[in-house]
């Protein structure tokens, strides 16, 4: 049995109610895709491709797929997300199931690229309505440089290498789809000017996406870097270095100096949801060489991450700073998501990868109990036997027990990447 799930059972079974929680740590594996195949449906679109979707929405008791009014049943920004994981199971290579829902959902990104004439030609639209048509309108979901266009690249990036040797007719449209999205991006982005503005005495950078997003930059960083590493390019190398610059500058404080270290969002604010920037920082540092991103990203995981465990855990935090002192406004609880948790536990165990140092591995452990029960509502929010991934913890600990993709996947990817590290004990 894995080192792991022997630790797990050991801290469950010490947890109030441990013995019932500790029957779900049992068995082989932690991640369980059954709820996944649950929201997976496969859809034909208006033009006629056949694609695979993963439902955004499934709501408790019965856990029946939910489409939004406004939006839509699916979307890039979660099918990209599912894909991922496929991509990362171990069986990938035996399992034909897993290999046709990934090649499904692959489509499924490619098909929802705005091409030729469409407004925001190279980036991606990212909702689709039950008929099979593509949500064009809706602010969330226009073809634009905003987070489904990064999830898509980050996605098509890694998986056009897998799919190079296996279908080349289809790497060769995944590459087509990379080129265009990175025309784009290097046409919006690469001429902006380096310059900073200042909200409320907080120095920050303009040149990231929306400004001054680092959560948005990061996962540029992550799919640029894999196309730079396949494909290398000067211009590209040139704009992968700015953003890695911007994201820097949006860390604050340090060791014993508030915020620690914490890598802020977007402008004066800092929130749990999409705070890549330290496993970004990790990943593409090491890969293309730069140890003062590396450096950069410890700082934050060393200094800011235990101030979070001690604080329970929070949504949201914003900061002013007069002079050389920042101080809080304004700060937030909840709701807290695993959308919030996992990518604290992935940027703790990419640091402990690269140095082995254990105090990383603890710090992942730390992090994972939130889904096993150690948060605030003393729930566990990843159910290992139905593979569902509650929807969140709300003021006074009211549990959303919905479980729609994002919290599905964002669940998974955690125990997923937990996995790949037997020796934590």
């Amino acid at each position: 049995m894995r080192y792991l799930t022997l630790f797990l059972i050991l801290f469950l079974l010490t947890f109030s109610g441990g013995q019932k929680i500790a029957a779900q740590a049992t068995g082989s594996r932690s991640v369980n895709l059954a709820h996944l195949d649950h929201l997976y449906r496969t859809v034909r679109l208006a033009n006629g491709a056949e694609v695979g979707t993963v439902a955004i929405y499934s709501e408790a008791p019965d856990y029946r797929l939910v489409t939004d009014a406004d939006e839509g049943f699916t979307c890039v920004d979660d099918v990209a997300r599912a894909a991922l994981l496929l991509l990362h199971e171990p069986d990938l290579a035996t399992n034909t199931g897993k290999q046709t829902r990934l090649r499904a959902m692959t489509e499924f990104v490619l098909q929802l690229q705005a091409v030729g004439l469409d407004a925001g030609a190279g980036y991606f639209y990212n909702f689709l309505w039950p008929d099979g048509s593509i949500n064009k309108t809706f602010k969330t979901s226009v073809a634009e440089p905003n987070f489904w266009s990064w999830r898509a690249m980050w996605h098509l990036a890694e998986v056009q290498a897998y799919y190079k040797k296996r279908d080349p007719k289809l790497a060769d449209r995944i590459q087509s789809a990379i080129q265009r999205l990175t025309t784009a991006v290097l046409r919006d982005f690469l001429g902006k000017p380096k310059r900073f503005t200042s909200v409320r005495g907080v120095r920050v950078p303009s040149w990231l996406p929306f400004g001054s997003g680092s959560d948005q930059a990061a996962l540029m960083l992550i799919g640029l870097a894999t196309i730079q590493q396949q494909m290398p390019r000067a211009n590209l190398l040139k704009l992968i270095d700015l953003l890695g610059e911007g994201i820097i500058a949006m860390q604050k404080g340090g060791p014993g100096q508030y915020p620690y270290g914490a890598i802020l969002s977007y402008e004066n604010t800092w929130h749990a949801y999409a705070s890549d920037q330290a496993y970004a920082l990790l990943r593409v540092g090491k890969a293309l060489n730069k140890p003062a991103w590396q450096a950069a990203a410890r700082r934050e995981i060393d200094n800011f991450y235990p101030y979070l465990l001690r604080e329970g855990l929070l949504e949201s935090f914003a900061v002013e700073q007069t002079g050389g002192v920042i101080k809080a406004v304004a700060s937030n609880k909840f709701s807290q998501i695993a959308y919030g948790v996992r990518p604290m536990i992935w940027a703790s165990l990419e640091a402990y990868e690269q140095t082995r140092d254990p105090k990383y591995a603890t710090m992942a452990m730390q992090f994972s109990r939130w889904f096993l029960g150690e948060n605030p509502a003393g729930v566990v929010m990843y159910d290992r036997t139905t593979g569902r991934g509650y929807d969140g913890i709300g003021p006074n600990a009211v549990v959303n027990r919905n479980s729609g993709a994002e919290s599905t996947i964002e669940s998974l990817w955690a125990f997923q990447r937990l996995e790949q590290y037997p020796e934590i004990n």
